[in-house]
């Protein structure tokens, strides 16, 4: 009776949830098209040339400071209500108001802030190199998104979770020695306050070179046997094997390079009709963030099924590495369980947005998993 109530639990949340994700698809092209059709982009812009007194920097900081403002106040009734009042409804959050509104600001503070450096740098060569600005701009995107794979886990996670030393010296020595056992420089175990916002179980290697780790939310090591955890711990570490990290990379500099491209090729063509003064009128952004938008939409089905079937493979990779195949769907139950997730969503919901196989599919991979299947 209990595990009913549970399902249905689940599935009521995951409709939710569902409808959320497809709002938001069409919500945020709305309001890039509305900014535009409505001629807004233009007086945010005319109001950052009053106030930079020629300074094109500045243009381009109060613009976008107007542009953050814009989204945060049609997007914050939705994100107070997914983030909040829906996680507190279903019994998932362990947020007072207070304390979810503290963490908002932060992210928002954060996002802003290395946005509007970003923001920068792009307009900057823009403006130095009208004719090649994408190749350029695609460069620097890759070189952030390499440094903050290294310095994500060593300075962002700690402006808003707290690492700590995993306190069973059982399981340490367990994951240490599982890690080792295939190679894994990881030398540190540590757990993660998760519980601080949430009743959600996670776990994750992070960092690259000298700043990789294993993280282990303490909602995981508190309600997750030893097994279980090795088995996450051990799906992490076949995407170490099978240098899975590396392969998202490159495929996202892959996908950017093309995004810039199209970007390049948009605003050229799009930049008169507009009536901008020239591709580094900062007025174009909108449209140029609504390119960026409608590139990824296209390829996200195709980068999400090659992202299942890596996850696929370090289910298997988890299996192989000798962990029984009880504890590995003990594990996926509880994780189902834990974080409301939906064992069966629709076929073409998952298609399209889901980076991880379903639970239901996870484990019946593994019910019908043989030990001595070709590897």
């Amino acid at each position: 009776m209990e595990h009913t109530d549970l399902s249905q639990k689940a599935a009521a949340y995951q409709k939710i949830r569902r409808r959320l994700t497809l709002f938001h698809l069409f919500f945020t092209p709305s309001l890039l098209l509305t900014l535009v059709l409505t001629g807004l982009t233009f007086a945010m812009r005319r109001n950052a040339v009053a106030l930079a007194h020629g300074n094109e920097g500045i243009v381009v900081a109060v613009y976008f400071l107007l542009f953050s403002l814009y989204f945060l106040i049609f997007d914050l009734p939705v994100s107070y209500y997914s983030g909040f009042v829906l996680e507190h409804q279903f019994g998932l959050s362990n947020q007072n108001f207070k304390s979810w509104l503290w963490e908002l600001l932060k992210k928002t503070l954060l996002s802003f802030t290395l946005s509007l450096a970003l923001l920068e740098f792009l307009y900057l060569i823009i403006r130095k190199f009208p004719e090649s600005w994408w190749i350029w701009a695609w460069a620097g995107y890759a070189l952030v998104s390499y440094v903050m794979g290294k310095v994500f886990p060593v300075l962002i996670v700690p402006l808003f979770y707290k690492y700590g030393k995993l306190e069973d010296k059982t399981l340490e020595e367990k994951i240490l020695k599982l890690v080792g056992r295939f190679g894994m420089p990881v030398k540190n175990v540590y757990a993660l306050n998760l519980s601080k916002t949430t009743k959600k179980a996670n776990a994750a290697f992070m960092g690259i070179g000298k700043t990789k780790r294993v993280v282990l939310s303490d909602t995981l090591i508190n309600h997750f046997s030893h097994p279980e955890v090795e088995v996450v711990v051990a799906h992490e570490l076949g995407h170490f094997k099978h240098h899975d990290i590396w392969r998202l990379f490159f495929l996202g500099m892959i996908t950017s390079f093309f995004a810039f491209g199209i970007g390049f090729w948009g605003m050229n063509r799009l930049a008169h009709s507009m009536n901008l003064t020239s591709t580094a009128d900062v007025a174009g952004l909108p449209i140029l963030f609504l390119i960026f938008y409608l590139v990824n939409l296209v390829l996200m089905p195709l980068l999400n099924a090659y992202s299942r079937h890596q996850e696929n493979e370090a289910d298997l990779f988890a299996l192989r590495a000798g962990f029984h195949k009880n504890d590995f769907i003990s594990c996926m139950q509880k994780l189902g369980s834990q974080n409301l997730a939906d064992p069966n969503p629709p076929a073409w919901y998952e298609w399209l947005f889901y980076d991880h196989p379903s639970i239901g599919k996870r484990i019946e991979m593994a019910e019908q998993y043989q030990p001595d299947q070709v590897r």
